[in-house]
């Protein structure tokens, strides 16, 4: 079982994904690339200050191993989500944005659920 420090930081970064989520959707249409960049940037500053810090030294040692491989997960997804921001933000055709679209909406679902298993 997580620490409370732990799980609260999954549930506001779930809470935030959730709203970056609702901003994508709604802007499914045209994405304002502008609005986009600077919601991923608050995104990444929270996910810097709050999740990527994490540690293990408060976890019980039957938990640490499991942590910490979906800890790398998150991180992982997340370095590809900022990647994947990049090249949205630089692409100029629309079927390109499309894609892109499709992969960051992917790519929030799986570090939603990430989050939950966190928190279970």
């Amino acid at each position: 079982m997580l620490p409370a420090s732990h799980n609260r930081a999954y549930q506001d970064f779930s809470n935030l994904l959730t709203k970056f989520s609702g901003f994508l959707i709604n802007s499914e249409e045209q994405v304002d690339q502008l609005q986009l960049k600077q919601k991923f940037q608050h995104l990444q500053s929270w996910f810097d200050g709050n999740i990527a810090d994490l540690e293990s030294d408060n976890l019980e040692q039957d938990v640490i191993s499991r942590w910490q491989s979906v800890q790398t997960e998150i991180k992982r997804e997340f370095k590809l989500l900022a990647t994947d921001i990049l090249f949205l933000t630089s692409a100029r055709q629309s079927s390109t944005l499309d894609k892109r679209l499709r992969s960051i909406k992917g790519r929030v679902a799986k570090l939603l659920s990430y989050c939950q298993i966190m928190n279970s």
